[in-house]
């Protein structure tokens, strides 16, 4: 009884080692490109650059006279400059933990082979 525990344990084990590569450059780049691509839509909805650029020509605060609309588009503008570049910062980042996620394999086999091999 323990002798087939301990077998299919082994077993399980060798399957897991061998079949984690696969997994990790299908299913889990997958998932990891997904959850990156849902926190790119949640940071694009809390920033809302568009939302900004499409009231950029409204008065704030209802002034509607010459001097309200003349610092409402600048403010605007400078709000909505500020935004897009927060969210291409937040984009540039997502894409660097996306190509980390893809070297971390790759890295970690390097560092393997040149300390059980190289020395």
């Amino acid at each position: 009884m323990i002798g087939i525990v301990i077998q299919r344990l082994a077993l399980q084990f060798i399957l897991d080692v061998i079949l984690f590569p696969i997994w990790w450059y299908t299913e889990g780049l997958r998932r990891v490109s997904l959850g990156l691509w849902n926190n790119l839509q949640d940071t694009n909805l809390t920033l809302s650059p568009g939302l900004w650029l499409k009231n950029i020509f409204k008065p704030m605060y209802g002034q509607t006279d010459f001097q309200g609309r003349l610092m409402s588009f600048f403010m605007r503008t400078v709000n909505f400059i500020g935004r897009s570049i927060a969210l291409v910062l937040w984009f540039t980042i997502l894409m660097f933990v996306l190509v980390f996620w893809l070297i971390i394999p790759v890295f970690v086999m390097f560092m393997i082979v040149r300390v059980y091999i190289m020395q």
